[in-house]
């Protein structure tokens, strides 16, 4: 019986201390149509748009939400407790269906953002961090973040499936 007691006060405490510990990850991802969480349905000039109503139809209230799925992204799928509302907590998301490691891929989409613009911005949040917490804190930051680079099928597709 005092065993049993014991074992659960020490399961208890266990638990108490593994819920009381903040592991979360902050991730920055880049990418396409595949990790896009509604990037490109605020470009207003992209023809890349997941504003259909297919879109969306198995998450949340059903409606389009920006995604070029029916349901999570596979980044999400991964990673569920992601959240897109504070950058210091979660990390952005600069994906953009369309886009590419090279410029010129999607291009005839548009407007949309390639490899090279998802870092321009990505450059643009570094200094947006770096003015509210400092240098040495953004460093550690940006050294204990998770880096998700997950692009490049429509460069096949777009370039070598399709030659302009």
């Amino acid at each position: 019986m005092k065993l049993e007691v014991a074992l659960a006060v020490l399961v208890s405490v266990f638990v108490i201390v593994i819920a009381s510990y903040n592991c979360k990850v902050v991730q920055f991802i880049f990418g396409d149509s595949l990790s896009d969480v509604g990037n490109n349905d605020k470009l207003t000039k992209s023809l890349a748009r997941a504003n259909l109503p297919w879109y969306g139809i198995d998450f949340g209230n059903g409606m389009p939400n920006g995604r070029f799925t029916n349901g999570r992204t596979p980044i999400r799928v991964i990673d569920a407790s992601l959240s897109e509302d504070v950058i210091l907590e979660n990390g952005v998301n600069y994906a953009s269906g369309g886009g590419g490691i090279l410029n010129e891929t999607g291009g005839l989409l548009v407007q949309k953002f390639s490899l090279y613009k998802q870092i321009e911005l990505f450059q643009g949040t570094q200094g947006l961090i770096k003015a509210q917490i400092g240098t040495p804190a953004t460093e550690k930051f940006f050294q204990e973040s998770r880096y998700v680079v997950a692009l490049g099928s429509n460069d096949f597709i777009n370039n070598y499936l399709m030659p302009v």
